[in-house]
């Protein structure tokens, strides 16, 4: 078979996992190409919040990244989370914090990290990849343009949606475990806290929830997110955003002067169910293609640099020891669950719990009030 390029690995999709892959493979012995569907800077729909995951994997690859990153890019320590259900606020202070910065500008930054950097990395823009099919012991990638490339190893970036992921891992899409979220940018919103998350619930919707998250600018990312077979969710839920704030008391005077900025724009969000499907003959499946998001908060970008970041070592290994196989690529598995698994398989029971006996979030805001248990839950959560 002909191909127009052929590299030991092949990264598929350019976001926060397949840049974290290609940078921690920048200088690597291994040939690799990076391949994304649109080009840079693109639009992408997400809440903006980068947790301490995230800072720490971009830290891993290179502590000179971080630092840049604070010293060009417009972000925000946040160090505060506001959790308000009926009426009532929580405050929750991070011992590891994180920052907000505009999806769009974070992703960029990556990227252009990757086009600097990437001695060993050959990018190509406006090249989606239609399918990845099996020919001998190589994985073949017809692009969307025609072109057929050739890789030893394949990473899978690219997304909630991805049919590619599906195909490799034999998994099937379940709405059950599927999230959809919407968000806008809005200006002059009342009362933002310039170093604090604020979560808004209601029971009916849990463990979805409605947020504003405050940005350098003075802008916020403001947001709803919930379970795609919510019972709630009876209309489009576009509508259930804006009533949400609209029929408030609270929220409606915040942005009674507030303009929005930007459409109002969705999607998927598959959160984990501690399948870990993410892995095989000459292949690994990352961030949002794997269902790494958290059960609970919706967060997704940590995990998913994580993951570039551990599937990358996984390939090169695989590639410069020649061994491709299902058993040596599942060392990637392992790397995962031995990062991410306790922490999301507890919040995918606490989801469960409360999803079942909505009553225990009842109970949890009761005993909330005391600032002491407050502190326990928070330690046990986030220390998981």
């Amino acid at each position: 078979m002909e191909y127009k390029n052929f590299f030991d690995i092949a990264i598929i999709g350019a976001g926060p996992s397949g840049c974290s892959a290609a940078l921690t493979l920048r200088n690597s012995s291994c040939s690799v190409g990076l391949f994304e569907k649109s080009e840079f800077p693109r639009n992408k729909i997400c809440g903006d919040g980068l947790c301490d995951r995230s800072v720490n994997t971009l830290k891993a690859i290179n502590p000179a990244y971080l630092e840049e990153f604070l010293s060009t890019q417009k972000s925000m320590c946040i160090r505060n989370t506001e959790l308000i259900y009926k009426n009532r606020s929580y405050s929750i202070d991070f011992k590891n914090f994180g920052y907000t910065c505009k999806r769009q500008e974070f992703d960029n930054f990556l990227f252009s990290l990757v086009q600097r950097d990437g001695k060993s990395v050959t990018v190509f823009q406006n090249c989606g990849i239609r399918t990845v099919e099996r020919h001998d012991d190589v994985l073949v990638l017809n692009a969307e343009n025609g072109d057929v490339f050739g890789a030893k190893m394949v990473l899978v970036c690219t997304g909630a949606t991805s049919g590619i992921a599906r195909k490799l891992t034999g998994s099937q899409y379940d709405r059950k475990s599927m999230g959809v979220a919407v968000r806008a940018y809005y200006s002059g919103v009342k009362d933002l806290k310039p170093d604090t998350l604020e979560l808004h619930y209601k029971k009916e919707f849990f463990p979805g929830y409605l947020w504003i998250f405050p940005l350098a600018d003075g802008s916020a990312n403001v947001g709803f997110g919930c379970n795609v077979e919510e019972p709630a969710l009876q209309t489009d839920i576009r509508t259930v955003f804006e009533s949400w704030i609209a029929t408030d008391e609270r929220l409606s005077e915040r942005f009674s002067d507030a303009k929005r900025l930007s459409p109002i724009q969705g999607g998927l969000v598959p959160y984990s169910v501690d399948t870990y499907n993410c892995y095989g003959d000459n292949f690994c499946v990352c961030g949002d293609a794997a269902s790494l998001i958290d059960p609970i908060s919706g967060g997704g970008i940590g995990s998913a640099m994580v993951s570039g970041y551990f599937a990358a070592q996984v390939a090169e290994s695989c590639v410069l020891k020649n061994d491709c196989s299902k058993s040596a690529t599942a060392a990637y598995s392992q790397m995962l669950r031995n990062r991410v698994e306790r922490e999301m398989h507890s919040r995918y029971l606490i989801q469960k719990c409360i999803k079942k006996l909505p009553w225990t979030m009842d109970l949890l805001a009761f005993v909330g009030r005391r600032a002491g248990f407050l502190h326990k839950i928070k330690t046990w959560y986030f220390n998981r």
